[in-house]
């Protein structure tokens, strides 16, 4: 199926005869800005169709030429690739590996990406919202992130988990060659791309997958659980770690070892984090007359240096640029 010449061509986004200008235009937009090389001054004979859906976007492309990529760091989004013909390569920092027919390669925002691709090579990329497959990953582990989501740059060909990345990608395809599509889209959207984005992190590996297999082995005991049920409902109210310990019926200590043993954090880090978590998104889905300070007292804070220093600790970044951003 996924090798199939038509996969989405009733979602056409490109002009057959575009040059390297409107190539690169396109390309930049709908999936990431770059700067885009002709090694060997080749005309391109390039072809782009995509179908978008809640977080997610998938594409077909052939550029027809060789081309080189420097994409950057592509902070906003994973691009998942599975090579459908041809070769090429894809470099992020100092890692690299081979695109060939068949291949799954992934570029996570952490480095620079390069990419070079050979003159038959055809991709289907992924494209899916850092932001989003991150509030998943969260949703999974029941525990807010230390660190970035990274993916490993290629999965092995024996690896379990690319026939059902691959099985998935081509139900989407499947769906958006009928001629219904449209009508189902608000409805399908959301839903098709969050259980998308469960199959990328149960199926791949990355950094957090040992952390997953072990939360589905070790369920969470009842006071660790109550703990930050407790501090979920109550994110914009100051909690006093006494406070918390006597409502899951504990002492302040087993508390602490539990947080540290099950959300890798202690109660203060995790509300902490939380928090963040909660201000990042409202400042992404503000109004046009909201301000950062509006935010910020809105979600309880009345620290505004410390919280932007903790806050560009895990988004890398101030509260105002998130805000700009957003708009």
């Amino acid at each position: 199926m996924l090798d199939d010449a038509s996969l989405l061509q009733r979602h056409c986004l490109l002009n057959p005869a575009a040059g390297i200008g409107e190539v690169r235009d396109k390309v930049s937009h709908y999936l990431w800005p770059h700067r885009m090389n002709l090694p060997r001054a080749d005309a391109l004979h390039s072809a782009l169709y995509g179908v978008f859906f809640g977080s997610s976007a998938l594409f077909d492309l052939h550029y027809g030429a060789e081309v080189e990529i420097d994409a950057g760091d592509i902070a906003s989004y994973y691009l998942i690739r599975i090579t459908l013909q041809g070769t090429g390569t894809v470099t992020l920092g100092a890692q690299s590996a081979a695109m060939r027919r068949g291949s799954l390669t992934i570029s996570s925002p952490s480095e620079r990406s390069l990419i070079r691709i050979g003159k038959e090579c055809r991709n289907l990329i992924l494209r899916v919202e850092r932001d989003a497959l991150e509030r998943q990953l969260q949703r999974l582990l029941e525990r807010p992130l230390k660190q970035p989501l990274l993916f490993d740059i290629q999965v092995a060909a024996g690896h379990p988990g690319m026939a059902a990345v691959r099985e998935t990608l081509e139900y989407i395809c499947r769906l958006h060659q009928g001629p219904m599509v449209e009508d189902l889209a608000p409805t399908l959207g959301s839903g098709l791309s969050d259980y998308l984005l469960s199959v990328l992190l149960t199926q791949l590996p990355h950094n957090y997958s040992e952390a997953l297999r072990e939360d589905r082995r070790q369920p969470m005991p009842f006071h660790v659980r109550k703990a930050r049920d407790y501090i979920e409902s109550h994110l914009d109210e100051p909690i006093a770690l006494a406070t918390l310990a006597e409502l899951s019926g504990v002492s302040i200590r087993t508390l602490q070892n539990g947080f540290a043993h099950f959300l890798r954090q202690t109660p203060t880090d995790y509300m902490r984090s939380r928090r963040l978590a909660r201000v990042h998104e409202a400042l992404q889905q503000a109004r046009a007359q909201d301000s950062v300070t509006d935010i910020l007292l809105r979600h309880g804070v009345s620290s505004f240096g410390h919280f932007a220093t903790h806050y560009r600790r895990q988004y890398g970044c101030l509260p105002s640029e998130t805000l700009r951003g957003g708009r």
